[in-house]
Order: C-alpha cells, then sequence, then structure tokens
C-alpha cells in the first residue's frame, strides 16, 4: 500500500484510534497487520491511555450485569453526560460454551495444603483476585482460602500493583460487630499486607473500591472515605453525600464527577458541588441489583 505518509507518522496516527478501529485496519495491508500485532505497539497503544486523560476517557466503557441474568452489556463512559443512556448487550459466549472464545487461559486447579479436617476445608470460602505485576509485566490470578470462615469481600479491587479485600477479624463467628480489615496481595512481593483504616472501629463497612485511582472505603451510611495518598492513614478524606444507600460502589471520575452506584442505580455525583443527577440505564433485562466494572480498551493480548 502506497502512502505519502512516513511510517512513524502512520503509528502515531494509530496508536490514537479506538482498539475497534485499529483492528478492522489490520485488514489494509500485511504490514499493518504485523505492526498492529506487535507488542511494542500494543504496549505504545495502552500507555497513551495511562498518560493521556483524553484518550483514557475516548476508550474507558463500563461493563454492567443485573444480578438477576448472567447477560453482559457495556455503556460509554463519555454517555454519562446524559441522563437516559441505552446499555449494549455483549456477546458473551462463555455463557454457553467455551467453542466460539478466541482466547482462552484456564486457571489451574491446585490443592492448598493446610492443617485442617477435609470436611473444614470444603466449607471455607475460596477467594479470587485479578490484578497486574509491573514487575513481571504480566497479569496475574491469586487465589486463595480464608480460613477464618467470614470473609466479608468479593474478587477485590486492583489498585497500584495490589488486589486490595475487606475481611473480618475473628474467627468462626457471625460478622456482627466484627472489626474490619484492609488486606493487600502485593503481586511484585507476593506477600500480603494490612493497610491502615481511617478509624479502628469498622464494623459496618462492606468493601473497598477505586476512585480517581485513590482507595476507596465503603459502608452503609450516607459517606464514604478516600485515602488521597496510598496506604498513608493520615490522608483517609471523608465523603458525605445527600443519598442514603445500603451499598455503595465508585466507579469513574471525570470533570469532577463521580459514577457511584448505589443501591440498585446509578448516580452521578459533584463532590465540589455537593449535587448529583440520577442516571437510567435502558436496555438491560430484568431487575436486581447493578454490578459495574469500569474498563479501559486495549489490544493487550492474553497470548501475548
Amino acid at each position: 500500500m502506497q502512502s505519502n505518509l512516513s511510517s512513524d507518522v502512520i503509528v502515531e496516527i494509530l496508536m490514537r484510534l479506538p482498539v475497534k478501529s485499529i483492528c478492522r485496519f489490520k485488514c489494509v495491508c500485511k504490514l499493518w497487520c504485523l505492526l498492529i500485532s506487535d507488542p511494542t505497539f500494543i504496549k505504545r497503544h495502552l500507555n497513551l491511555a495511562i498518560i493521556d486523560k483524553d484518550i483514557e476517557h475516548q476508550r474507558q466503557k463500563l461493563i454492567l450485569r443485573s444480578s438477576s441474568t448472567p447477560s453482559l452489556y457495556h455503556v460509554e463512559c463519555a454517555a454519562m453526560t446524559s441522563n437516559d443512556v441505552m446499555a449494549v448487550k455483549l456477546h458473551f459466549p462463555l455463557i454457553s460454551s467455551f467453542d466460539k472464545v478466541k482466547e482462552l487461559k484456564r486457571i489451574p486447579n491446585f490443592y492448598i495444603n493446610i492443617n485442617r479436617s477435609l470436611d473444614d476445608r470444603v466449607s471455607r470460602p475460596l477467594v479470587y483476585g485479578f490484578g497486574y505485576d509491573h514487575s513481571f509485566d504480566d497479569y496475574n490470578v491469586v487465589k486463595f482460602i480464608y480460613l477464618e470462615k467470614s470473609p466479608n469481600s468479593d474478587s477485590g479491587v486492583h489498585l497500584n500493583g495490589a488486589v486490595h479485600w475487606v475481611f473480618a477479624r475473628g474467627k468462626d463467628s457471625s460478622l456482627v460487630s466484627m472489626p474490619r480489615l484492609i488486606v493487600a496481595f502485593d503481586f511484585a512481593e507476593g506477600k500480603f499486607r494490612e493497610l491502615p483504616r481511617p478509624y479502628d472501629d469498622a464494623e459496618n463497612v462492606t468493601a473497598v473500591g477505586v476512585l480517581g485511582g485513590c482507595l476507596c472505603w465503603l459502608g452503609e451510611q450516607q459517606d464514604f472515605w478516600v485515602m488521597k495518598e496510598y496506604a498513608v492513614k493520615e490522608s483517609w478524606t471523608k465523603v458525605v453525600i445527600g443519598v442514603p444507600f445500603l451499598n455503595l460502589r465508585p466507579s469513574f471520575l471525570k470533570n469532577d464527577e463521580a459514577l457511584l452506584v448505589i443501591n440498585e442505580g446509578l448516580i452521578v455525583y459533584n463532590p465540589k458541588e455537593d449535587t448529583h443527577r440520577e442516571i437510567v440505564i435502558h436496555g438491560i433485562n430484568g431487575r436486581g441489583n447493578l454490578e459495574i466494572e469500569t474498563y479501559v480498551e486495549s489490544l493487550v493480548s492474553l497470548n501475548v
């Protein structure tokens, strides 16, 4: 293919394009296909979204699921400027089979040898986490058994090369009146560590989240806490919102606004003006709690 543009200029243009467009351009010619599939180009394309907030927001999307249906949906983050948003159903072949999955890596089954009876091991919950290890430039899955039988957490949240959970401190007892801990697994060090909490007698905290690159401490009131400086106890800052909630999850932050999953709906909250507006999501089948994760689309392959 003839072009008046130099190869460096073409690379700079392609790096700024959305993933869907770039994938189509693999068919332009063999040279472009090799370029777009090159690990160096893939990493540069991803890193550009990390350092350029405008490009990050352009590629940022939400993946949604209602607790009443296994289907997955996605929404452009840029669409959140409107109060009415249409979700698009994703082709999700894992619902029925693995036959149509283009790339797949299975997590091997492994036996965790602990000094407990078989019945005791079976009754203990398995906890998973997924994240990026900068020391090896790779993605890892961590899987472990929580021996205390009372995790108050989910798959965890990734931040600063570690996955974070909330666990209850106690042994073989209920979650009532038990203080919560922030536990992180550092992929580079291969170790667990405890992070400081904003206050010690934390009994109503349900989870941690990430908002604007900061760790959040979430409860069941009208406020949550944000750790402005990672792992520094004194940097915890309380954020009070004028909406009561039983369940809250922060999503993304753009133009001083935060997208919050509250109870079974979405709001966009402006902390500076202490105002909020509700977002109505159309196109999702079923009712139930809304689960949302933010992601930045990329060309990263499981096999690279």
